[in-house]
């Protein structure tokens, strides 16, 4: 649905830019939505546009050129860093924010194409580490330029006093939303049931 909303923005932009009057109407109904909308909008668009740079990888889907970006440069979807070039199996797929077995078959791909290689760790052989090949480093670095052509594309309007107040606002909401997330109870089993129990008693509001 995410995927869906940005395409649908970009192919917004994409009508309005040779349209001066209808893309000034789009830039003033962006302008009156509400804050966090935008917020949700710029992160669903810039998602599409980095989403298709992995696309743009030739053999790779798009989630297999993003496991291996994240083994290569020890990063990933998440905020938690690794080793750049080897990371355990369930270190790897925390940080790309996957389940282990959806990992599994990456990794396969990816060992295939001689990108990645599996190694028992020598003081405890129960541990595999995944390990970057000489061309699987290469071939990150392919889609490392590309994203920092992507990246400088998005930005190029940003001077670095505005690219700052950027930062601290996107980080100051991170924050917020971790707190009110934090705050929240989970919700139970017996309260899923309890609520789909006819009321038999007070009414309700």
């Amino acid at each position: 649905m995410r995927e869906d909303h940005a395409k649908s923005l970009h192919a917004a932009f994409h009508s309005a830019a040779s349209d001066p009057e209808e893309f000034a109407g789009l830039r003033r109904r962006l302008l009156d939505s509400p804050l966090m909308r935008l917020v949700g909008l710029a992160g669903q668009s810039v998602g599409h546009s980095f989403r298709r740079v992995f696309a743009e990888e030739d053999g790779l889907s798009p989630g297999s050129a993003a496991v291996l970006s994240a083994l290569a440069f020890g990063t990933g979807r998440g905020l938690d860093a690794g080793t750049p070039g080897r990371a355990t199996h369930s270190e790897l797929a925390k940080r790309c924010l996957i389940t282990p077995a959806t990992l599994t078959g990456i990794v396969s791909t990816l060992e295939k194409a001689g990108y990645v290689r599996r190694e028992r760790d020598q003081a405890d052989r129960r541990v595999v580490w995944l390990l970057l090949t000489e061309t699987g480093h290469e071939r990150a670095e392919q889609i490392g330029a590309r994203f920092a052509a992507a990246n400088e594309a998005i930005t190029r309007d940003l001077d670095p006093e505005l690219e700052e107040s950027l930062r601290n606002f996107l980080i100051t909401v991170i924050e917020n939303n971790f707190a009110i997330v934090q705050e929240i109870p989970p919700v139970s089993d017996n309260d899923v049931h309890a609520t789909d129990q006819p009321n038999r008693g007070n009414a309700q509001c």
